[in-house]
């Protein structure tokens, strides 16, 4: 657990974003019950957020690197329009996500970085 603390506090948040997190954090104290947020901290909170803003991403990627693949094994370059797309969908996912909660992109992207550096 220690380990998981501390790949959270080095990921690089501003204070404007920890403030942010802060917010959402004390919102969902006040919403829910005691019993069901007693062992809730901001770390947790934060890892979890990282968690939600890689989902669609990581299919993105998969998708990207076997359009890729396979543009090599057929050895038709043309087939290199479809992971040019699939990034381009990425981003925007990106972009529509970091919107939906209220989040700069910039942070949405140390969110990512930090759910890679959680799997590992």
């Amino acid at each position: 657990m220690p380990d998981y603390k501390a790949k959270v506090a080095s990921a690089g948040f501003s204070k404007r974003e920890l403030l942010g997190f802060k917010r959402h954090f004390r919102q969902l104290k006040a919403t829910y019950h005691p019993n069901l947020t007693a062992e809730l901290t901001l770390p947790a909170l934060i890892g979890e957020e990282a968690r939600k803003s890689i989902i669609m991403t990581r299919y993105y990627i998969v998708a990207i690197l076997l359009s890729t693949l396979a543009a090599y094994i057929f050895s038709d370059w043309s087939y290199l329009f479809m992971p040019a797309c699939m990034l381009f969908f990425a981003l925007l996912d990106v972009r529509s996500s970091a919107r939906e909660a209220d989040r700069t992109i910039v942070c949405q992207t140390k969110l990512m970085v930090l759910a890679v550096k959680l799997w590992f």
